[in-house]
Parts: C-alpha cells; structure tokens; sequence
C-alpha cells in the first residue's frame, strides 16, 4: 500500500465490455460498503493527468472508460469518466486491457492498476481513499485531512491537499495488479 495510515476499506470494480473495433467502451460500477472519493491518473507521456473526482455519498459510482480508434493506425484516444467527472485526452499504442479479472477488489489508500497498454505498463492507476480521511471544499471538492497529510511527501502532498487536476510524475511504478484479456 502507498498510504498504509489511511483508513482502509474494501473496494470492488464490476461491469462489463462493449462495442467493436474501432469504439470500445468499459461500463462499470465502483463500490465499496462505506462512503469514498477517487483519484484517477492517466498516462500522458512520461507524466499522468490527475484528477480528483467529486465527493458524494453514494456508496456506488459510476466508471466508464471510452477507447477510440484513430482511422488507419492502432493508436487509440481514452476517456475515463468517473461520476460526473472526466479524465480525459490520453493516447496510446495499441488498445488498453484491465489489470486484473472482474471483478476487481483492492483496498483504499493504494495506488491501483486499472488499465495497462499493448507493452503491459500501466496507464490508468485508480486511488481510493475513505470519506472519514477527507475534508470538504467548495464545489464538491476535497483534501486529505490535515493531520494524514503530515507522512505525505511532495508531490502528493499538494496532489492531496490542494489541487483539483494537474500532471504528476511517478518516479517508481506501484507494482499490483496482473493482466487479463478480455
């Protein structure tokens, strides 16, 4: 676990796969039988796009990852949408697999693998942190508690605390999750 100090809660990652060739589209439900907020983070080069999805009380919520198929070329452009929020505009090289078979389970306070590119690195890493470790903003937007934040270095400490989107570059890859087909 990347923040074993967190309080830690069961998370479950269920749905299913659509679509053809060129359009793909992972409609799926993430829950957990407390109340959470999300981090997700794409690959984009050698950073990931981050963003911090709304907090709300539901015990589910909605994920839907999009895979588009550029014409003519085994490049495709993600979308993942998480709630009402969007992370969007990553682009890789061959199509993007789940880590792991459905349905997924993993805790909070890690970094998790959702999705891995044709070379079997990964693109997409799904934070789950519990609702008790958060504090409200305006908007509907959150940050760690204080008190949890002084084990965090940067750059998750401004991740965590302050910002609602941005890039960050992980110097060394979490290693969970495996690889399966669809």
């Amino acid at each position: 676990m990347l923040f074993p100090y967190f309080t830690d809660q069961e998370i479950t990652i269920d749905g299913a796969w659509q679509g053809d060739e060129r359009q793909l589209r992972f409609t799926g439900i993430v829950s957990s039988s407390e109340r959470f907020v999300l981090l997700s983070l794409l690959r984009c080069g050698d950073e990931y796009h981050y963003m911090k999805h709304r907090k709300s009380n539901a015990l589910e919520v909605s994920l839907d990852l999009y895979q588009g198929k550029f014409p003519h070329q085994n490049r495709f452009q993600h979308t993942l949408a998480i709630g009402n929020s969007v992370n969007t505009g990553a682009v890789s090289e061959g199509r993007l697999l789940l880590a792991d078979a459905l349905p997924m389970t993993f805790h909070s306070g890690q970094m998790f693998i959702l999705a891995t590119d044709a070379q079997n690195q990964p693109f997409i890493y799904l934070m789950v942190i519990a609702k008790v470790d958060i504090k409200s903003k305006r908007c509907g937007i959150w940050a760690l508690k204080p008190r949890l934040l002084e084990g965090v270095d940067e750059p998750w400490r401004s991740v965590l605390s302050r910002t609602r989107h941005g890039f960050i570059r992980i110097l060394q890859e979490p290693q969970t999750g495996g690889r399966t087909h669809q």
